[in-house]
């Protein structure tokens, strides 16, 4: 038993057994206080700073998000509920159902512009992406020029496409400098765009023309080719086409991929060129002169508009929106039986 011994005056007490121990602060039982009740003050002040930067960061946005609205998301909802409907300018929009998509399947016009588009995506994109290739495969050979000859090469695909259609039309029309030199051999050079048969030949060379983009893509991946792999296959005896079959074209998978997907998507909307040189076969109504041969299905939806068939053009922008989302489901779906990368072990 513990008792307080009295000194020269002071008074102890029993010191009980239990001591404080440090960080117990205030509370009636000695337990320390919920966080955020010591300090409300501070607790505000951090809110209050969150709510501001939110608050900055959302007028920092604004003007995008405006913009978004106003000219994307608007538009996009509008067009969907207007291909259920016949709407014409200035008239109100009446509800016609699956009208418009069921008038689709039965346009001979729309046949066509589907016939032109699978031919420059099926046989166009192929030789423009394979000249690409073959251009880049000849510019990352190490020799002197090749910076003047990489620029040569890309410049054109900074050309807009309005002005180098102008130029080829002008280059390759009746009587022009083409006709005119296939003449000094004392050879009739063909119609070009006045002929169905050369006209989609002829659109897919002027395209062709202008690969500066998709070269300067496949250089790159030619570049980061490791050198050691196309040293191992020469010991394995492997030839040039063997090199480039089993080495080159494996390593460039990934961008042939991008090529493909984009310029797939690219095709399916092409208007510019083939809208320039039917527009100078023949001025006036859309119809993709010669014979319909250059009627692409942009083209046909931009004659919808004209015609103030608004509804009916609606539907098919959602058509061709159907059509490109399949085809790249299906290319990116696909791509894992053809596509190498470096998780393959391929690297």
């Amino acid at each position: 038993m513990t008792s307080a011994t009295p000194t020269a005056g002071v008074t102890t007490r029993p010191v009980s057994g239990r001591r404080r121990t440090p960080g117990t602060l205030g509370g009636a039982n000695g337990s320390a206080p919920p966080p955020g009740s010591a300090h409300p003050e501070r607790e505000a002040a951090r809110r209050r700073a969150n709510r501001k930067r939110r608050l900055t960061v959302l007028a920092m946005l604004s003007p995008w998000l405006v913009g978004f609205v106003v000219f994307t998301a608007y538009p996009i909802i509008n067009s969907f509920y207007w291909s259920f409907t016949v709407k014409r300018y200035g008239s109100a929009a009446r509800w016609v159902g699956l009208e418009n998509y069921q008038l689709l399947f039965g346009n001979d016009d729309l046949v066509k512009a589907l016939q032109n588009t699978a031919y420059l995506a099926l046989i166009g994109l192929p030789i423009r992406i394979g000249v690409a290739m073959l251009c880049a495969a000849l510019l990352a050979r190490p020799r002197r020029g090749n910076g003047i000859y990489r620029l040569m090469f890309y410049v054109p695909a900074v050309v807009p496409a309005v002005a180098s259609g102008a130029l080829f039309f002008f280059l390759l029309r009746e009587g022009g400098p083409v006709s005119s030199l296939f003449g000094l051999f004392g050879a009739e050079a063909p119609l070009w765009f006045g002929d169905p048969a050369w006209a989609k030949p002829a659109l897919i060379m002027v395209g062709t023309w202008a690969i500066g983009d998709l070269m300067l893509i496949f250089l790159a991946g030619l570049v980061d080719i490791p050198r050691s792999l196309y040293e191992a296959a020469e010991l394995d005896g492997a030839g040039r086409w063997a090199k480039f079959r089993h080495v080159t074209l494996p390593m460039i998978s990934p961008v042939t991929f991008f090529a493909l997907l984009t310029g797939m998507i690219g095709v399916l909307q092409s208007f510019d060129q083939a809208f320039v040189f039917s527009q100078g076969v023949r001025s006036g109504r859309l119809t993709g002169e010669p014979q319909g041969s250059l009627l692409t299905y942009a083209m046909l939806q931009l004659r919808q508009f004209q015609d103030g068939r608004i509804g009916f053009a609606s539907a098919m922008a959602w058509i061709m929106f159907l059509i490109t989302l399949v085809i790249t489901i299906v290319m990116i779906t696909t791509r894992r039986r053809w596509v190498h990368t470096a998780n393959d072990g391929l690297i």
